[in-house]
């Protein structure tokens, strides 16, 4: 395994082989660019989207809280039937959550005898491009 000393090195082999080293490097950095910043870019994307996700579940658990505010607000209520209007619950905003808004509107129905509620209950949280609205409804019979 001693190299070949019979074989000859010329200088036409050498130059036939310069320049190679520099084009593959810049080959290599160029696509090692092109691949940090297709990562940046995937990354962005998810953590734009995980803000939206926790605006949209946050704008659900505040709708869904102005529903249970107005629930206790119809069963708790002295009056044999309630006032119920288009604005029962007019932007409340839950404590600790500044950016997000509660609405809840009322709506009486009489079947069979039987005074039912519905409660409509929409909470928006955000603003602008990333405004998430959840809407939940429940149906009551005091």
């Amino acid at each position: 395994m001693c190299p070949d000393r019979s074989k000859k090195i010329t200088v036409g082999n050498y130059r036939k082989q310069q320049g190679l080293g520099l084009p593959a490097a810049l080959f290599l950095i160029v696509i090692m660019v092109m691949i940090v910043a297709a990562i940046n870019q995937i990354n962005e994307m998810n953590a734009a989207a995980y803000g939206r996700e926790w605006l949209s579940m946050s704008a659900f658990y505040a709708a869904e809280s102005g529903a249970q505010t107005a629930a206790v607000y119809v069963l708790n209520t002295s009056v044999t039937t309630p006032t119920c209007d288009n604005s029962f619950i007019n932007a409340l905003t839950p404590a600790g959550m500044s950016f997000c808004s509660i609405n809840v509107s009322c709506s009486s129905q009489t079947v069979d005898s039987v005074n039912y509620f519905t409660l409509t209950s929409s909470a928006t949280c955000g603003e602008g491009i990333d405004t998430a609205t959840r809407i939940i409804q429940v149906r009551l019979q005091p």
